[in-house]
């Protein structure tokens, strides 16, 4: 196919300076729709287990922990894949699009069978590092191994979702997650409580149920891809090219980076808040981390239409438009921050009391996490806006750079020293916090302005 008939091929999106409004909606909803129901996922299974007690919260949120700093990984393979496929896309090369998705795809695989047989080996004696209570760990360890194991579909499932998202189908993994959300909202009572012939597993049937619907949802993942005309992919095999998965790393593990830096210092701080504060602050701690969550399902749509949005656009050659794009995303991303930010502080309490009632102490520190980080979220969510912009522009390193400052120089020292050398109140943890999500979000702006993003090149050679 030559470059000449592979531009006139029609683009999902208009890509022109009125219709970009038009175009951030078209790619933004259905995402944020994906992560609602994400997000319901996560507070489905707190709601359930937290019928079991508010203290069994903390099962998965301390496994949760534990695979936040992993689970960053896909970052290395959805930012990379989104950013290539975009780019591509948008300057009329298709040809290269399946290359780039098989390579993402075993690349992948690879990570997850890594991860997931190395974290196995040392499920418990990581749990050990985060309490010694002798009723969580067992089940905090085997709930860690389920999940470890849901790693395979999870990280396959992105890459085929990160090659949707880049030729501007959100639409479709959307669609998809509907339907695994949906099974796992009637798996989790069953599996939990018994029913059905299956037998009450407890908290670990949360872990199961969610493993099955991911499961689901790569398989129907699959199944798209083969019939998706514009990736074009008939096979799973193509002859291996090392520029490909060069740059797929090269632009995808600095924004994997990123996430680390906050994944890792969110580890610890889910240490800092079980080994100093007990269970019923950990519990508000995975409660808080849910209940928040709601503003990343509107910000993580304008994030995503700003990768795939930017990447097409300076695939097309026009920076123009790109800086146009660039400050109609931002403006949408204040706008939501302000509005959802404001509003947790407002109903913190109500929203809380949904999962952690039957505890006092986890509800007080519950509502405090929510009301402190509805603050920062209010004055700084939308930075992951501006890293999408970075990431569609195949120019992560801000990212990093952004988010090692704020969460390893900001936030872990801000929280590590009140709590353990001035052994303040547990509300010390939710400030840094706080503080992180504003500093990271004035870096990432900054940067955003010098305009050096528009500059950057992603040159793939013959395999």
């Amino acid at each position: 196919m030559n470059l000449k008939n592979e531009a006139q091929q029609p683009r999902l999106l208009d890509l022109t300076a009125v219709s970009l409004y038009k175009d951030i909606w078209k790619l933004a909803w259905p995402v944020m729709l994906a992560s609602g129901l994400n997000m319901c996922f996560n507070l489905v299974d707190t709601f359930w287990v937290s019928r079991l007690g508010a203290v069994m919260v903390s099962v998965p949120s301390l496994a949760g922990s534990l695979l936040w700093l992993f689970m960053s990984l896909t970052e290395a393979i959805s930012i990379g894949t989104v950013a290539m496929i975009a780019r591509f896309e948008g300057a009329g090369r298709r040809s290269l699009i399946p290359d780039v998705f098989v390579h993402s795809f075993w690349l992948a695989l690879a990570m997850a069978l890594i991860i997931g047989a190395g974290v196995s080996l040392y499920a418990t004696p990581l749990v050990e590092l985060f309490t010694d209570d002798a009723a969580l760990i067992p089940l905090a360890a085997d709930y860690l191994d389920i999940t470890l194991l849901g790693l395979i579909p999870v990280f396959c499932a992105t890459a085929i979702s990160a090659a949707l998202y880049g030729i501007g189908d959100t639409k479709t993994p959307m669609l998809v997650l509907m339907v695994a959300n949906g099974l796992n909202m009637i798996l989790d009572p069953i599996f939990i409580f018994g029913g059905l012939g299956f037998p009450s597993m407890g908290v670990l049937g949360a872990a199961w149920a969610t493993l099955i619907a991911n499961g689901l949802a790569m398989l129907v993942l699959l199944v798209v891809l083969f019939k998706s005309q514009e990736l074009g992919v008939t096979s799973l095999r193509v002859p291996f090219n090392a520029s490909i998965l060069a740059n797929i790393l090269k632009i995808g593990m600095p924004a994997s980076l990123q996430s680390a830096a906050r994944s890792s210092t969110g580890t610890v701080m889910f240490w800092l808040v079980m080994s100093g504060y007990g269970a019923a602050a950990a519990a508000a701690f995975g409660a808080g981390q849910r209940i928040i969550g709601l503003i990343f399902v509107f910000i993580s749509g304008l994030s995503v239409a700003a990768t795939t949005l930017i990447g097409q656009v300076l695939g097309s050659g026009d920076k123009g438009l790109a800086r146009l794009a660039a400050r109609r995303l931002i403006v949408l991303g204040i706008g939501v921050q302000v509005a959802i930010g404001l509003l947790y502080v407002a109903l913190a309490y109500p929203v809380s009391f949904l999962f952690l009632g039957d505890d006092p102490a986890a509800l007080a520190a519950g509502v405090s996490y929510v009301r402190i980080c509805g603050l920062g979220l209010a004055l700084g969510a939308s930075s992951s806006v501006l890293g999408g912009i970075f990431k569609g522009a195949g120019d992560t390193m801000p990212t990093f750079l952004a988010g090692f400052i704020s969460n390893w120089l900001v936030k872990l020292p801000m929280a590590a020293v009140g709590a353990l050398v001035f052994h303040l109140p547990v509300d010390i943890i939710w400030w840094a916090i706080t503080a992180s999500i504003v500093v990271e979000w004035l870096m990432l702006y900054v940067w955003q302005r010098k305009g050096t993003w528009m500059d950057r090149e992603i040159q793939v050679s013959a395999s």
